[in-house]
């Protein structure tokens, strides 16, 4: 039993990389803080996706899952308050006020407690959430287990993705040095989370 749990987590580390590494509604926004404010400002959205990952991992180890089951209206309640805040954050993103000094910025990057709540309405959220409780837990007294390694499993991925594409942004940011280009790059940081929204949609 033992051998095969960590074999069942091991491959549940390459799934949780593949989530956690792929473009998405919350490594776009990671991409564009890292650019907008460093990697200092933008750790607070890194541990609130985390947060907020672990809550739903919880709530869907206790059931909260088969929801999309009982009741299917609650899948598209979901997609539709998504799309809305993508929507939301889309815009902000477009339109946030850019200086030539970045320092001078009154924008500011996504908070813990904004970017846990994300979460709850993160289709890709509750997709990887799900696929990670049915697919790579095991029956019987080993459930919880399973299910507290996998959402340990899933941290120990998740963080260092994210922090790759913050890092990533950090990156682009030194490039980032007029007003004019810095507005350029929320414009299209703006565009490609509207192209998160088909995927969303399907």
């Amino acid at each position: 039993m033992q051998e095969t749990l960590w074999t069942l987590m091991l491959s549940a580390a390459f799934f949780c990389a593949t989530m956690s590494m792929t473009p998405g509604p919350n490594n776009i926004l990671l991409a564009q803080s890292g650019a907008n404010y460093g990697i200092k400002r933008s750790l607070p959205h890194i541990l609130g996706i985390r947060a907020g990952q672990t809550c739903l991992h919880i709530s869907v180890l206790l059931g909260l899952g088969s929801l999309f089951d009982i009741w299917p209206m609650f899948h598209h309640v979901l997609k539709m308050l998504s799309i809305g805040y993508l929507l939301y954050l889309a815009y902000r993103i477009s339109t946030a006020a850019v200086s030539d000094d970045p320092a001078a910025q009154e924008s500011k990057p996504m908070t813990l407690k904004e970017a846990a709540l994300f979460q709850l309405i993160n289709p890709k959220s509750w997709m990887a959430t799900i696929t990670l409780c049915s697919a790579f837990t095991v029956t019987g007294e080993a459930y919880w287990l399973s299910g507290l390694l996998g959402m340990i499993v899933f941290n120990l991925v998740g963080f260092p993705a994210s922090f790759t594409w913050v890092l990533l942004g950090s990156t682009i940011r030194r490039q980032l040095n007029s007003a004019r280009r810095r507005s350029h790059f929320n414009w299209s940081m703006g565009f490609l989370l509207l192209l998160t929204i088909p995927l969303i949609v399907k």
